[in-house]
């Protein structure tokens, strides 16, 4: 197991710099999800980590050490792709193999690693197949047994779960988060999707143009995001956003009516308002503070959304509620919305930086 530490590492394409001097610590054990949008950064930082690209400047240090200009090998890191990257023409135990064939190890040692690392992952069963004969979930864990077998200080995995379908993605997560509970080993993970980043992370980081937004735990960042990028990013469907003019020290104006603010602030400025579709609770409208007009609604069965245009502009703003169970409203329905003060986001107009205390 090892720690990994970055200081200040940037990364240059000719004169285009795509990572803006980025540090962060990762501890001994810990389960890291890099996250963000694509084109954000996150998977270029994971290469340069594993040694595939250079850095510009700035420093990555393993336990302490210096690793600028090692070898992947020399790092002690082992790499998931997002492809599998299988060799087609071996079998599982060949691609299992290939790695510690390389290193020189004697067979019998080859054969009690690939071995051990199949029992863990349940693919024994696999081992004389190849590649074309099984399918993406089977493929992915030969991949992750291929890294296995090397016993690496550090895992990294580039988006493994994104060439699986709904279903395969949610069963992989599990067995992910149960093997890294087993091994224990520091693992930094890459994805786009937030539901995998809050289901697995111990610590996540969010990536922006290059940048670290936030770094903390799922909880953290959901209910004290940093700023709006991040409150917008994490949670499924996203947080509401209105604009909003401060009445007075306690209420601010949003299309559609006044809402309640968590904390004070200056009579007359423009803040934008963020609520998380869960947070709002449909009430009759007479006598509600802000209304809603439903424009379509998706039945799940067990939860029910309510896509709403507040506000009585010719382009009113568009939020979706989320309530439980199954609830029942018509086309162009007026609806009223209430929630509690603090269960309201208040972030700057201009900077999207949160105004929480």
């Amino acid at each position: 197991m090892a720690t990994l530490a970055l200081r200040d590492v940037r990364k240059s394409f000719g004169k285009h710099e795509v990572i803006h001097g980025v540090s962060l610590d990762v501890q001994d054990g810990e389960f890291v999800v890099f996250v963000g949008p694509s084109g954000c950064g996150k998977s270029t930082m994971l290469r340069m980590i594993a040694g595939l690209e250079t850095i510009t400047e700035g420093q990555l240090l393993i336990d302490g050490a210096l690793m600028n200009e090692e070898t992947p090998t020399r790092r002690g890191i082992a790499m998931v792709f997002q492809s599998y990257a299988l060799y087609p023409n071996m079998t599982v135990y060949q691609n299992m193999a290939f790695g510690l064939e390389q290193a020189k190890l004697p067979k019998a040692k080859i054969r009690e690693l690939v071995l051990e690392a199949a029992r863990t992952l349940k693919i024994e069963p696999l081992l004389q197949r190849r590649p074309g004969q099984l399918s993406g979930g089977q493929s992915q864990r030969v991949a992750i047994g291929r890294s296995i077998v090397r016993n690496p200080r550090i895992f990294l995995f580039d988006e493994p779960l994104s060439n699986l379908d709904a279903e395969l993605r949610v069963h992989m997560r599990v067995e992910i988060a149960n093997l890294h509970k087993r091994m224990g080993r520091t693992t930094i993970y890459v994805t786009h999707d937030q539901v995998e980043a809050m289901t697995l992370a111990d610590t996540i980081v969010v990536f922006n143009e290059g940048r670290i937004e936030q770094v903390g735990t799922p909880l953290e960042l959901y209910n004290k995001p940093a700023n709006r990028f991040v409150a917008g990013f994490l949670g499924s469907p996203k947080m509401n956003f209105l604009p909003g003019r401060v009445a007075d020290g306690s209420v601010v104006e949003v299309p559609g009516g006044r809402l309640p603010l968590p904390q004070p602030a200056r009579h007359g400025d423009s803040i934008e308002i963020g609520i998380r579709p869960e947070h709002l609770e449909v009430v009759a409208p007479e006598g509600a503070t802000a209304r809603a007009r439903v424009q379509f609604t998706e039945q799940l069965g067990g939860e029910t959304f309510l896509y709403c245009d507040v506000g009585e502009t010719a382009e009113p703003s568009r939020i979706v509620i989320k309530r439980p169970g199954q609830q029942r409203f018509g086309d162009n329905e007026v609806i009223g919305l209430a929630m509690q003060p603090s269960d309201i986001y208040c972030f700057d107009s201009k900077t999207g930086m949160s105004l929480a205390g």
